[in-house]
Order: C-alpha cells, then sequence, then structure tokens
C-alpha cells in the first residue's frame, strides 16, 4: 500500500518536511501539500491580486523542494487553486485564472514538483477546471485553458531565462527544450499594455511558429480581453468542447534573424513560441 502526506496548507518547514524527515522513505512513498493564494471570501482576493506573483509562493516551493530531495522523496501539490472556500466568485471562474494557473505549473515545475491536483467539481461558481453536472462535463472552464496551454508547452527540460528592459510590465517568460526543438512561453498580464519581445535563443533558428491562449469579449462594442470575464477564452482561436475534443487554428509563423526572435505579446495573453 502507497502511503503519502501529510497534505498540510502551509508550514512546509514547520510541519511537512519534518513529517517526512519523521516517517521516512520506507514509511510514505510521496510528500504532500496544499496551496491556495488566499481566503475567496476576502475582498482582497481580486483578478489583479491572483495575476500578481504571490511573494510566499516560490520561498514556500523552495523549500519543499530542498526538504524532499533531502529524504529522498517526491513531492506534489496535492491539493491546490487559486483561493480557498470554493474561490472567489468572478475571479476564480474567470480569465485571470487562466493567466494565473500558467505560472502557477511553470513555478511548480521549476522547483522539482512532481504533479498537482486542482480542487474542483461541480457547475457553481467559484473555481473548478471542468464544471461538470450529474456527472455530465458541462464546459471547460478558463482554469482549463491555462492547463492546457502549459501542457502544450511539451515534457522536456526547463531552462533558466531572463527578461530585461520591460520596466514595470506584468511578465513572465519560461522555456522548455525538447526532443523537437525549443518551446518558449510568455505571459503578458498587463491590464493595457502590449509588449514587443525580443528572444535571444541559444543558437539559430530554422523555424518558428506561435500560438496566442486570450480572451474574446462577447459584449459589443468591448476592446480587448477583461481578467473577469468568465467565457470566451480562446487557445489560436480555438474553445474546447464538452466532450474535449481542441482545434486550434494554423500556427503564425514568426521570422527570425541569426540567434534572435521577435515577436508581438498582446496584453492579457499568454504565446507558446515554437522554435526548432
Amino acid at each position: 500500500m502507497n502511503v503519502t502526506g501529510p497534505a498540510d496548507a502551509g508550514n512546509e518547514s514547520s510541519w511537512t518536511v519534518p513529517f517526512g524527515q519523521w516517517a521516512t522513505k520506507s514509511t510514505i512513498t510521496l510528500l504532500t501539500q496544499h496551496y491556495y493564494r488566499g481566503n475567496g471570501q476576502s475582498a482582497s482576493s481580486t483578478a489583479t491580486n491572483l495575476v500578481t506573483a504571490d511573494p510566499s509562493l516560490l520561498n514556500d516551493l523552495s523549500n519543499l523542494s530542498s526538504g524532499a530531495k533531502g529524504i529522498g522523496l517526491p513531492y506534489r501539490m496535492s491539493e491546490c487553486n487559486s483561493y480557498y472556500n470554493g474561490g472567489s466568485n468572478g475571479v476564480s471562474d474567470a480569465y485571470c485564472s487562466s493567466l494565473w494557473i500558467v505560472d502557477f505549473l511553470f513555478d511548480c515545475a521549476l522547483n522539482g514538483c512532481a504533479g498537482t491536483n486542482f480542487h474542483g467539481g461541480g457547475n457553481g461558481d467559484g473555481y473548478t477546471p471542468i464544471a461538470d453536472k450529474g456527472g455530465a462535463v458541462v464546459e471547460a472552464r478558463p482554469e482549463y485553458y491555462g492547463i492546457l496551454f502549459f501542457t502544450l508547452a511539451g515534457q522536456g527540460t526547463l531552462y533558466s531565462t531572463s527578461l530585461s528592459g520591460i520596466g514595470s510590465l506584468n511578465v513572465t517568460a519560461y522555456a522548455v527544450k525538447t526532443a523537437s526543438g525549443l518551446n518558449i512561453v510568455a505571459v503578458n498580464k498587463d491590464s493595457a499594455q502590449n509588449l514587443q519581445l525580443t528572444i535571444q535563443l541559444p543558437q539559430s533558428a530554422a523555424s518558428a511558429t506561435l500560438l496566442e491562449m486570450t480572451q474574446l469579449q462577447l459584449s459589443s462594442g468591448a476592446m480587448g480581453p477583461s481578467l473577469s470575464a468568465t467565457s470566451g477564452v480562446t487557445i489560436q482561436g480555438a474553445s474546447v468542447a464538452a466532450n474535449g475534443s481542441f482545434s486550434p487554428g494554423t500556427a503564425y509563423t514568426l521570422s527570425s534573424s541569426g540567434m534572435q526572435l521577435t515577436c508581438y505579446v498582446p496584453f492579457l495573453s499568454a504565446v507558446l513560441i515554437q522554435v526548432t
């Protein structure tokens, strides 16, 4: 029988890691932890707050990573989502969660996390990647699009990235070396400013394409995506059907110059650049 634990929320250094040291890997096979950004019933649990970096998350992940390595065990976020108490209505079920979850998953991966389990289910307000009713899938919610986008980045070796010249823009970037090339993800969480991104590649590119995740306003006269929109999320113009089918449009072709690549990252969007 495989036993995991302790599935604590917080207290990584004072309880989770010491628990693993006490139990030892002969007793448990996986060190587990919970994570939520904050209380879904709090007035501070806003869309803007969700897409702003959590100052404690990276420290907590680092403590879990080093602690688990010291014990010789993998660790996993066995329960997590945006805000606890079922989430924050109009936030946890909105487009901001699509962007947040991309960053969250890359943060976990960069810190050696073995995997994540997102709490959810049902068809009410608040968080769930997949809405269901009576055992049938109703729809893919905004969170699901972020998970799917992360998955499209592929499996491989994570490269370190650095950003310069972006000023106060809320932008993050990640890189994955796969069997077929290099995949780069950029997430622009600024609510108004687009980003012209120049990428310094480790080697010259033979070809490069771009996929975009964004939100399309469904109301007339609306300009651009909205963090608080609960529908209209697409990846390369495509939505995910209730049966799971997904057919994104043809990726945009990018031109490169030697070891440099330039692309456009609209505000409130994420792009996946695939370089071969």
